[in-house]
């Protein structure tokens, strides 16, 4: 089988699990944020692994399984308080362990800042992506919006491209490529205007929504590039066929996910 058919199924799996989630699974967002975060962060401490790094994974799990427990919509919410203050205590805990246990203050700076930014880079664009699970076409249109800017973008940067965007972090982006990629995902968001089953969005929330979503969606990319030249690999992990690791595949909407939820908090609606 060739790779650009393993490419492709694999991507169709990924495109359906996100579809289905949205749309067809009760509180499917949840899930769909739970299944991210579980993979992303064990390929997050896989990046540059140390002697403990099951430990911060399994902690790391937890606190992101609290946090969506939290978040979850339900009736009687006492709960949250222990679980907010249980939540509290293992980030202090690893916060603690990352300093204290490495004999090098260098490597305990590393390890500190590795541990605890990715709770942040990793646990809040997915809990923003499960908040916004009671907007599903909302959500849905910010993935496709993505996919849009991506496949579009190589396209016109294969056909077009000559200005480089930044060739030493990631050498084939180029202008005329994010330049193809935005008027794509403009189009994309103007065709969600027309048909998406979403009332209260008007068609300058979409454009403006696309825009925002181009911009962050790149600055995600041109991230996790740096991050992989950095530690000398060319993808997060293997996890699936022809895309590499799920960091690869959910790079640009873990800055995307939240500048998009600010946006619908802030000034498209005030009902998330």
């Amino acid at each position: 089988m060739s790779n650009l058919v393993v490419r492709g199924l694999s991507g169709l799996v990924y495109v359906l699990l996100i579809l289905g989630a949205t749309f067809f699974i009760p509180q499917g967002s949840y899930y769909l944020a739970a299944l991210f975060g579980l993979l992303a962060l064990i390929e997050w401490q896989q990046f540059e692994p140390d002697s403990q790094y099951r430990l911060y994974t399994g902690l790391s799990i937890s606190i992101l399984l609290i946090s969506m427990a939290i978040l979850y919509p339900k009736e009687q919410g006492a709960i949250n308080g222990v679980l907010g203050f249980i939540n509290v205590l293992l980030i202090l805990w690893i916060a603690f362990h990352s300093l204290l246990s490495k004999p090098k203050k260098e490597n305990a700076l590393e390890s500190l800042f590795r541990n605890t930014f990715g709770l942040v880079y990793l646990i809040l664009p997915l809990l923003a992506l499960a908040a916004m699970g009671d907007r599903p076409w909302v959500l849905a249109g910010v993935f496709i919006m993505i996919w849009c800017f991506d496949s579009f973008a190589y396209l016109s940067g294969r056909l077009l491209g000559k200005h480089k965007m930044s060739p030493n972090i990631s050498p084939n982006k180029t202008w005329e490529g994010f330049a193809g990629g935005a008027l794509f995902a403009s189009l994309a968001g103007y065709l969600l205007h027309l048909y998406a089953g979403e009332s209260t969005m008007a068609l300058w929330h979409w454009l403006i929504l696309a825009i925002l979503v181009v911009f962050s969606a790149t600055l995600g990319d041109l991230f996790e590039s740096a991050l992989k030249r950095n530690h000398g690999k060319k993808d997060s992990g293997k996890l699936m066929p022809g895309h590499g690791g799920i960091l690869d595949r959910i790079d640009s909407l873990l800055v995307a996910m939240p500048v998009a939820y600010l946006f619908l908090k802030l000034v498209a609606s005030n009902s998330l």
